[in-house]
C-alpha cells in the first residue's frame, strides 16, 4: 500500500477548499491570460449558436426564389464564417489559456517535489517510490484537467445552453422549454446518482494501480536478490495477485461506467423525441417552417451535446479529484519539528573550529526498539577520531544524527556549542561533508557530480578538485572529458573512480567537518590503499569522523571508539586498545587472521594468464552472437608479451559481456575491435564500438564486471579510442610470466648435495619447500616493494619456488620500517622495487632512502644492497632513467622468468648466511 493514505471526509472537504483556493491563486496570477481566453471562449460559443438561425434563414429564404435571388448566398458565407469562427476561436482559447495551465501544473510538481525532499528520513523510510512517482504524475495530470478542460467545459456549456434556452423562449412556445428543462433534471440526477456510486470504485482502482506499480518498482530494483533467491515465480505470483484485485474492480468500474453512459444515452434520446415530436406537430399545423423545424433540431442536438459533455467533465472532475488527494496528501504531510521542520528560532550554525560533542545520547527510530544508550564522545577540531563496531552496533546513525536526520530520544548533539536542534538544516548540512559507504551518481556528466552539492563552482573549481582527488588523468582518456555522463547510478564507472568523485565533491565543498561513512568497504585491497591515501590527505587539518569496518584502515586515528550494542565500550588510541586486550583487540585478531586467508585463497586462485591467448578466447566466445547480429569482430593485439594475474575463466566471462552489450546494441555491418595493449603500466583490454556513443551496459552487468576485475586488481573504465567511445579493463601487469613445463630446465640448477640450514626470522615469508634441483636462488634475500597485490603474490610463489627468501612490502613506508627495524647485516640481499607507486613516493625515492640509510650507517659500496627495477613502461627512456638513479638492471613487466633469475643472480652479492658459494 502506499505510503500516502486517503484523508478522511473532513479532510477531504478541506483538500477541496485548498484545491479550489490553489487554483483561483493561478487563475488570478494569470489573469489577463484568462480574461482574453474566456472571452475567445464566449466568442466561439455565441458564433456557434449563430450557425443554426443562419441556416434556419437560409431554408426559409429558399422557400421563397422569387424574392431577393442573391441574398441567400451572403447567408450562406455567413454561415461558413460562423462556423470557421467557431472552431478558430475555440483554439484561439487554448493556445491563450496553455501558459496559465502548463505554468500551474509545473508549479504543483515543483511544489510536491519540494515537499517530498523536506520530508525527513522517517517518511522516506516508509515510502514506496513507484507509488509515490505514479501519485505525482496522476495528481498533475488531475490539476491540468480541473484547471483546462473542466473550466472551459463547463463554463462554454452553460452560455451554450442558456443562450439556447433564451432563443427558444422567445421564439416558441412553452412546450419546448419544459421537454428541455426536463431532460436537463433527468440527466442531471442520474449523473450524479451513478457518478457517485462509481467515485468509490475508481478510488479501489488507484489504490491497486498504486500496489502494482509499488511491487514492480520494488521488485526490479531488487532484481539481484530475486535471481540469488530464484524468486521470479513469487514475484510475479505477487504482482499478480494485485493485478488479479485490480482487474475485479476495473470491470466493476467499467459496469458502473456503462450503466452511468446507457441512462444518460437514454434521457437525452427520450428528450430528443419529445421536442421533435412536439416540432413536427407544430409544423404541420402550420404553426412553425420547415426552417424552424430544421432549427429545433440543431438546437436540441446542441443542447444535448453539451449535455453529454458536462457528464464526461463530471465524471472525469471526480476522477481528476480522486488522484489530486494522493498528491495533497504528500503536500500536506507534517515533519516533525526539530528533525524534519527548523524551529521558529533556528539560527544559522557557526562553525569556527568544528568540536563536535555528543553528550549522554539515547536514541531509537522507534520508540520500542532503542538503538543508542547512553553515547558521549567529543570530537576535536582538526583531529582524526574513528567509530568501529560490527553490523548494528549504531555507527552509522551517529553520522546520522549528526546530518540532523533524526533527533535523539534524549540527550544532545553539539557543533562548537550549538545544539543542533537550534541550527538551521541548510547551514549544518553545508558544514558538513561526507564520503559515503557507496556513492550514488546522478546519471549526467562528471563535471555535474563533482560540483553536486557545490552550485557556484566554476569548471576551474571542477578541475582542481578532480586534480587533487587524482581524477584528472582518468577524465581525460575519456570520450567527452568532464562532459561524460557517468550512466544510472554511475555503473558506467569502478567503485574506485565513483569515491574518487566523492572526495573531489567534498574538496571542492571544503568543509569544517568531514565524514567517513564506511568510504572504502566496498573496495578491494588495492583501491583502499590508494583511495585511503587520498581520505589521509582530505581529512588533515578538519574535524573528521571516520566509521570503519576495516580497522585496518584507522590505525591512525587520533581516537578510536569502539561500539557494541549501540553502546561505546572501549575508546582510545589503537596502541591503546592493543593493550587492553579487550573487544578491539578481538576485532584486530579475528580480521588479521581473516586477512591471512583471503591472502592464501588469492594465491591460489590466481594464475599467470597470457592476455593474447585470451583475447582470441574472448572472440571465440562471441562467435555465435556475431553470427546472429552480422556484427564483424576484430583483434588487435599491439603487444603479445603482455600477461596479468587473474583467474582466467572469470576474466574471459567478464570481458565477453562486456563485448555482448556492444555487439546487441551494433547494426548489422557494424565494426567492433577487441584490442590489447600497453597503456602506461597497465595493460588494457578495451572493447571499441563503431560509434561515438557508448552501449548501455546493464547496471548488473556493470557491477558483476568490475567486481571480477576488481579481484585481481583491474578496473572498469570509459575512454575514446581514436574518436570512438569505448569500455576498457585496465589489468595490472604480472611481473612474470610462468615458463612453459619444457622450458623449467633453463632456469634450473643442477642436482647439489649441499646442506643447507638458513636462519629464518619469523618476518620472512618463504613459499612452498624448494625441489633440490629447483634452486638457483639459494642465498639470495629479496625485499620485493610493489603496490599491486597480485604482483607480490605472483613473485613470492616463484622466486620462494627457486630456492629465494622473501620479503614483500606493500609501500615505499613499509619497505623502510621493515629494514629500520633490524640492523644492515640482516638486510635482504637485493631490492627488487616497482618503479610506479600508488603512493607519495615513487621507486626512485625507496632506493634514494636506502642509500641515505646506509651513507648515514658507514655501509661500505660493497656491501650495499643491490637493486633491480621494474616497470610496466616499454620505452628506453624508463629503463635508462632506472639505471642512472642507481639501479643495476632494470625488468619490463611482465619479464622472463628466466631473465628475472638471471638479473637477480647476476647483481646479488654472496649472502653472509651462505658462504659455500651460489649453485650455478
Amino acid at each position: 500500500m502506499s505510503s500516502t493514505s486517503h484523508p478522511d471526509s473532513p479532510g477531504r472537504a478541506g483538500m477541496n477548499r485548498e484545491l479550489l483556493r490553489d487554483l483561483w491563486s493561478a487563475i488570478w496570477k494569470f489573469r489577463f491570460q484568462t480574461l482574453t481566453a474566456t472571452a475567445l471562449m464566449v466568442a466561439a460559443k455565441l458564433a456557434g449558436v449563430s450557425v443554426p438561425l443562419v441556416l434556419r434563414n437560409i431554408i426559409d429564404d429558399l422557400a421563397h426564389p422569387a424574392q431577393l435571388a442573391l441574398f441567400p448566398v451572403f447567408l450562406v458565407l455567413a454561415y461558413a464564417l460562423l462556423r470557421f469562427l467557431s472552431d478558430a476561436l475555440s483554439e484561439a482559447r487554448d493556445v491563450v489559456f496553455s501558459i496559465v495551465t502548463q505554468r500551474t501544473v509545473a508549479a504543483f510538481t515543483s511544489r510536491t517535489f519540494t515537499r517530498l525532499h523536506a520530508l525527513g528520513a522517517r517518511f522516506h523510510a516508509r515510502r514506496e517510490t513507484g507509488a509515490i512517482v505514479r501519485d505525482v504524475q496522476k495528481g498533475s495530470n488531475g490539476i491540468a484537467f480541473l484547471l483546462g478542460v473542466a473550466l472551459f467545459t463547463i463554463l462554454p456549456a452553460l452560455v451554450e445552453i442558456g443562450s439556447i434556452v433564451v432563443i427558444m423562449a422567445s421564439n416558441y412556445t412553452m412546450g419546448f422549454i419544459v421537454a428541455i428543462f426536463a431532460t436537463f433534471i433527468s440527466y442531471a440526477v442520474w449523473t450524479q446518482i451513478f457518478t457517485r456510486r462509481r467515485m468509490r470504485i475508481q478510488r479501489e482502482v488507484n489504490s491497486l494501480e498504486s500496489q502494482s506499480d509499488s511491487r514492480i518498482v520494488d521488485s526490479l530494483l531488487n532484481h539481484d536478490t530475486v535471481k540469488y533467491f530464484a524468486s521470479e515465480d513469487t514475484e510475479t505470483a505477487r504482482l499478480n495477485q494485485v493485478l488479479e484485485k485490480w482487474v475485479n474492480a476495473r470491470q466493476r468500474n467499467q459496469r458502473a461506467l456503462t450503466t452511468l453512459h446507457v441512462g444518460q444515452s437514454a434521457i437525452i434520446a427520450a428528450g430528443i423525441t419529445a421536442v421533435m415530436l412536439l416540432a413536427v406537430q407544430h409544423v404541420a399545423v402550420g404553426r412553425m417552417t420547415v426552417g424552424d423545424l430544421v432549427l429545433v433540431n440543431a438546437y436540441i442536438l446542441q443542447v444535448c451535446m453539451p449535455l453529454n459533455t458536462l457528464g464526461f467533465v463530471f465524471r472525469e472532475t471526480n476522477d481528476a479529484i480522486v488522484n489530486v488527494e494522493r498528491m495533497f496528501a504528500i503536500l500536506r504531510a507534517e515533519g516533525k519539528p526539530g528533525e524534519d521542520v527548523d524551529r521558529p528560532d533556528a539560527q544559522a550554525l557557526r562553525a569556527a573550529t568544528g568540536d563536535i560533542v555528543f553528550d549522554h545520547v539515547h536514541f531509537g527510530y522507534d520508540p520500542t526498539r532503542p538503538i543508542l544508550h547512553d553515547v558521549s564522545f567529543r570530537a576535536y577540531s582538526g583531529k582524526t577520531i574513528a567509530v568501529v563496531g560490527g553490523s548494528g552496533s549504531g555507527k552509522s546513525t551517529l553520522v546520522k544524527l549528526l546530518f540532523r536526520l533524526y533527533e535523539p530520544t534524549s540527550g544532545t548533539v553539539s557543533i562548537d556549542g550549538q545544539d543542533l536542534r537550534d541550527v538551521t538544516q541548510r547551514s549544518l548540512r553545508q558544514a558538513i561533508g561526507i564520503v559515503p559507504q557507496d556513492t550514488i551518481l546522478f546519471n549526467d556528466t562528471i563535471a555535474y557530480n563533482i560540483a553536486y552539492g557545490t552550485p557556484s563552482a566554476t569548471r576551474a573549481d571542477v578541475v582542481r578538485a578532480a586534480r587533487a582527488a587524482q581524477l584528472d588523468e582518468f577524465i581525460e582518456r575519456l570520450p567527452d572529458h568532464y562532459d561524460t555522463r557517468v550512466g544510472e547510478r554511475g555503473v558506467r564507472l569502478s567503485g574506485g573512480e565513483r569515491q574518487r568523485i566523492a572526495i573531489a565533491r567534498a574538496i571542492l565543498k571544503d568543509p569544517r567537518v568531514i565524514v567517513f561513512d564506511e568510504a572504502t568497504s566496498a573496495l578491494d585491497t588495492r583501491s583502499e590503499r590508494a583511495i585511503q591515501n587520498e581520505l589521509h590527505r582530505l581529512a588533515h587539518g578538519r574535524t573528521s569522523i571516520v566509521i570503519a569496518h576495516r580497522l585496518s584502515t584507522v590505525v591512525d586515528a587520533d581516537w578510536i571508539l569502539v561500539m557494541e550494542h549501540g553502546r561505546v565500550v572501549e575508546q582510545g588510541t589503537h596502541d591503546e586498545l592493543i593493550a587492553q586486550g579487550g573487544v578491539y583487540t578481538q576485532m584486530w585478531t579475528l580480521q588479521r587472521q581473516q586477512g591471512e586467508l583471503e591472502h592464501t585463497q588469492r594465491k591460489l586462485s590466481g594464475e599467470a594468464v597470457a592476455l593474447d591467448e585470451l583475447t582470441q578466447g574472448v572472440a571465440e566466445v562471441l562467435q555465435e552472437q556475431l553470427a546472429d547480429r552480422h556484427v564483424d569482430l576484430h583483434t588487435v593485439v599491439t603487444d603479445p608479451e603482455l600477461g596479468t594475474t587473474a583467474n582466467r575463466a572469470d576474466l574471459r566471462d567478464a570481458i565477453a559481456t562486456i563485448a555482448r552489450s556492444e555487439i546487441m546494441q551494433a547494426s548489422p555491418g557494424d565494426r567492433i575491435e577487441l584490442r590489447l595493449e600497453r597503456q602506461d603500466n597497465k595493460a588494457l583490454l578495451s572493447i571499441v564500438g563503431s560509434g561515438s556513443e557508448l552501449p548501455r551496459l546493464s547496471a548488473k552487468a556493470a557491477d558483476d564486471a568490475q567486481s571480477t576485475l576488481a579481484a585481481f586488481g583491474g578496473s572498469l573504465t570509459l575512454m575514446q579510442i581514436d574518436g570512438r567511445a569505448a569500455y576498457a579493463a585496465v589489468l595490472p601487469l604480472r611481473p612474470v610470466m610462468d615458463p612453459p613445463p619444457a622450458d623449467l630446465a633453463a632456469v634450473t640448477a643442477p642436482e647439489s648435495d649441499l646442506d643447507l640450514d638458513l636462519p629464518l626470522d619469523d618476518t620472512v615469508r618463504v613459499a612452498t619447500a624448494p625441489v633440490v634441483n629447483r634452486e638457483p636462488l639459494l642465498g639470495c634475500s629479496l625485499l620485493i616493494v610493489d603496490d599491486e597485490e597480485e604482483s607480490r603474490d605472483a613473485l613470492e610463489l616463484l622466486l620462494g619456488d627457486f630456492g629465494a627468501e622473501v620479503h614483500l612490502a606493500a609501500s615505499p613506508r613499509e619497505a623502510l620500517d621493515f629494514l629500520d627495524a633490524r640492523p644492515h647485516t640482516r638486510w635482504p640481499t637485493t631490492l627488487l622495487c616497482d618503479i610506479m607507486l600508488d603512493d607519495d613516493a615513487d621507486g626512485y625515492d625507496v632506493l634514494r632512502e636506502i642509500r641515505e640509510r646506509e651513507t648515514a650507517m658507514g655501509v661500505p659500496r660493497e656491501d650495499r644492497m643491490q637493486a633491480i627495477a621494474m616497470t610496466g613502461f616499454a620505452d628506453a627512456d624508463h629503463h635508462e632513467r632506472a639505471l642512472v638513479a642507481g639501479f643495476k638492471a632494470s625488468l619490463t613487466k611482465p619479464a622472463p622468468l628466466e631473465r628475472m633469475i638471471e638479473e637477480i643472480l647476476r647483481v646479488t652479492p654472496p649472502s653472509p648466511y651462505y658462504t659455500e658459494g651460489r649453485p650455478g
